[in-house]
């Protein structure tokens, strides 16, 4: 398996895999939310994150202000090979937590595309698989508003989150 990092910020990693992990859906975690997914929670228990999203082709990492962010890296990193290793049907995501998985997924994947043409994203609300989202900054009333929410946007969360039926724009 091949791995890029990125560092979002000093607490903050995201790792991106090749060949994609063999998951459908999107896990998370967070001290409220804890996962029922065995992986996510070995990695948790180690009290070093914060928050975990973990998609087909990238984990996001939110580390403790304690932990150390390279510890946490190899840890999760060796967890990840070992559970996987011998894996060969994919893993269901359920559908809880959307709203944390979207806000997630919009400021990881959408948004930093968008800031650099100064413009931004942010969720207005999910109801009934119906993600709406509303443009900030440039981007608002952009002649390629609508574009962008159909090839960045919309693909990105259903991609990630599968029952999503629809994104629209408030």
């Amino acid at each position: 398996m091949k791995i890029e990092q990125k560092n979002i910020s000093s607490e903050e990693n995201l790792f991106y895999f090749t060949p994609s992990l063999p998951i459908i859906g999107t896990y998370y975690v967070s001290k409220d939310v804890p996962s029922s997914f065995p992986l996510l929670q070995t990695i948790y228990n180690t009290d070093l994150c914060e928050t975990i999203l973990l998609t087909t082709d990238y984990i996001y990492i939110k580390t403790t202000k304690t932990a150390n962010l390279e510890d946490v890296s190899l840890l999760t990193l060796a967890e990840i090979e070992d559970f996987f290793s011998n894996k060969t049907s994919p893993q269901i995501a359920s559908v809880s937590e959307t709203e944390e998985k979207i806000k997630l997924i919009l400021k990881l994947i959408v948004a930093p595309f968008l800031q650099k043409d100064g413009g931004d994203i942010e969720l207005t609300e999910y109801k009934d698989n119906i993600v709406s989202v509303h443009f900030l900054g440039k981007c608002q009333g952009c002649p390629y508003a609508k574009r962008t929410l159909e090839e960045r946007v919309a693909k990105n969360l259903m991609r990630y989150l599968p029952h999503i039926k629809e994104v629209v724009l408030k």
